[in-house]
C-alpha cells in the first residue's frame, strides 16, 4: 500500500545509479561523505538565514558533482545556488531534502 503513495518520480530517484570511472573508486567514500557534510552545512546556514554561505557551498557542490559524473548533484546544487541568490528559503529546503535523500540512496557503479 505504501508503494501506491509514492510517486513514480520519487521511486525512480530511489533506484538511481551513476556510472563512475573506475579510477575514482578510491575517492568515492570521501566524495560522498563530503557531499553529505555540505548538505548539513547548508541546512545550518539556512537556519541562520545565511544565504551567502548556502550559495557558496552549493556552488562548490555543483562543480564537484559534475567532476565526478553526478549530474543530479549538479542540478540540485544549481537550484540551491539560484534559490540562495534569491534568498528563497523554501526552495533551498526542498532541494536540500531531495539532495540528502539522493545521496543516501544513489548506487555507484564503476566502469
Amino acid at each position: 500500500m505504501d508503494q501506491a503513495q509514492s510517486t513514480p518520480k520519487a521511486a525512480d530517484r530511489e533506484k538511481e545509479t551513476v556510472l563512475v570511472d573506475a579510477s575514482f573508486e578510491p575517492l568515492m567514500p570521501k566524495f560522498m561523505t563530503n557531499r553529505k557534510k555540505e548538505v548539513t552545512a547548508m541546512q545550518d546556514a539556512l537556519a541562520a538565514q545565511d544565504f551567502e554561505t548556502v550559495r557558496k557551498i552549493a556552488h562548490g557542490a555543483k562543480g564537484a558533482g559534475g567532476s565526478y559524473g553526478f549530474d543530479r548533484i549538479t542540478e540540485m546544487a544549481a537550484a540551491i545556488e539560484q534559490a540562495a541568490k534569491a534568498s528563497d528559503a523554501s526552495i533551498i529546503q526542498r532541494e536540500l531534502s531531495l539532495l540528502g535523500s539522493y545521496l543516501d540512496q544513489v548506487e555507484v557503479i564503476y566502469e
